[in-house]
C-alpha cells in the first residue's frame, strides 16, 4: 500500500533538503528514517546526543548516512537544548523526537526563554492512508492539548487545515465530531462542534468547510450519510476530523493504524519548527513520512 504516502514523498523531494534535529539520536527506528529521508533527498541529518550511543545505533541499525553532523550532548537536557538551538540558529528546519521522553522535550519545546514558542497552541496532526480511500484523513489533536476548550479547539483546526493545505488538499473538509449529529446540550463536544460549525459560517476559517456535530460513520461513509440524511459539504467526504480530546484522538488514529492497517505519519504544529513526536512503537515507516510531512511544512 502506501501509494499516497509515496507520492507525497516523492513531491516533497522537489523542496530540496532541510536539516533535522534528531534529539537523544540512538533511536534505531528513527535513525533508520532519517537516513532514508536523507536518501530521497528532503533531509540532513543532524544527530544530537552521546556520540558513542549513537554510533552504536547506528551500526546495530544498519542506518547509512551520506553526510551526519553529530552534536555531542551528555544527557537527555542537554540534548534537548542543543538540538532546539539548532533550530533557533537555522540550522535545522525540523525537530524530532530520538530516545528522550515526550514530556522532556516538549518542556524545552515551551521554554520561555530557550523554546520555540510563538504565542500559537501546539497541536498533533496525524494523516492517515486507509486502505480503500482514495485521499488522506487528517486527526487532531491526539498527542498534545488534553481537554481543549472552544478558543483552544479553533486553534487546532486552524493548525489542521494549514497542514491539510501544505499536503495538498486545497478545500479541506472538516468534521467536528461528536456523539451524534443531533446537538445535545449535555454533551461538550456537541456544543463545540455547533459554536465552531458556526464560526466557520461566519468566516472564521476561510477556504475550508468546518461542519458539525457528527458521529464519525457520517463524516467518513457517504452511505452512512445518506442513510442519516445528512447534508452539507462534508458528511461522507472529511478530510480532518477533529476529536473532542487527546484520548479521543489518539484512539481514532490508532484504531485506524492497528485495526485497519494505516499508514501514518504525524507532526507537531504551533511551534517556530515542525515538530516529529511519534510513538516508541512506531516503525521506520511512519517516522519517514513524519519526517516528510514536517518537510511539507517548512
Amino acid at each position: 500500500m502506501s501509494d499516497l504516502f509515496h507520492a507525497f514523498r516523492e513531491k516533497v523531494k522537489t523542496k530540496g533538503s532541510v536539516g533535522v534535529s534528531l534529539v537523544e539520536a540512538f533511536d534505531e527506528e528513527a535513525l533508520l528514517a532519517l537516513s532514508e529521508a536523507e536518501r530521497e533527498g528532503f533531509a540532513r541529518p543532524f544527530l544530537v546526543g552521546d556520540p558513542r550511543k549513537i554510533e552504536a545505533a547506528m551500526s546495530s541499525s544498519g542506518a547509512r548516512f551520506q553526510n551526519p553532523v553529530i552534536v555531542e550532548a551528555l544527557d537527555p537536557l542537554d540534548s534537548a537544548k542543543a538540538g532546539i538551538r539548532l533550530v533557533r540558529e537555522g540550522t535545522c528546519g525540523i525537530l524530532m523526537k530520538g530516545k528522550i521522553g515526550t514530556g522532556s522535550l516538549m518542556k524545552a519545546v515551551l521554554d520561555k526563554e530557550e523554546g520555540l514558542r510563538t504565542g500559537r497552541i501546539l497541536s498533533h496532526v496525524a494523516c492517515l492512508e486507509v486502505q480503500g480511500y482514495d485521499r488522506f484523513v487528517f486527526v487532531t489533536d491526539g498527542g498534545v492539548v488534553l481537554h481543549p476548550d472552544l478558543q483552544k479547539k479553533v486553534q487546532i483546526v486552524s493548525n489542521a487545515i494549514g497542514v491539510a493545505r501544505l499536503m495538498g488538499v486545497q478545500t479541506p473538509r472538516v468534521a467536528v465530531l461528536a456523539p451524534s449529529e443531533v446537538p445535545n446540550p449535555d454533551s461538550e463536544a456537541s456544543m463545540h462542534a455547533v459554536e465552531l460549525a458556526r464560526m466557520a459560517k461566519e468566516g472564521m476559517f476561510e477556504g475550508a468547510f468546518v461542519e458539525g456535530p457528527m458521529a464519525l460513520d457520517g463524516a467518513v461513509s457517504l452511505e452512512a450519510a445518506r442513510i442519516k440524511g445528512m447534508t452539507g459539504e462534508v458528511p461522507g467526504r472529511a478530510d480532518i476530523l477533529v476529536a473532542p480530546d487527546v484520548v479521543s484522538g489518539n484512539s481514532i488514529a490508532k484504531s485506524m493504524q492497528y485495526f485497519a492497517r494505516a499508514v501514518m505519519g504525524g507532526v507537531i504544529v504551533g511551534a517556530a519548527a515542525p515538530v516529529v513526536v511519534i510513538s516508541r512503537a512506531d516503525t521506520a515507516q511512519v517516522k519517514l513520512n513524519s519526517i516528510a510531512m514536517a518537510r511539507a511544512l517548512v
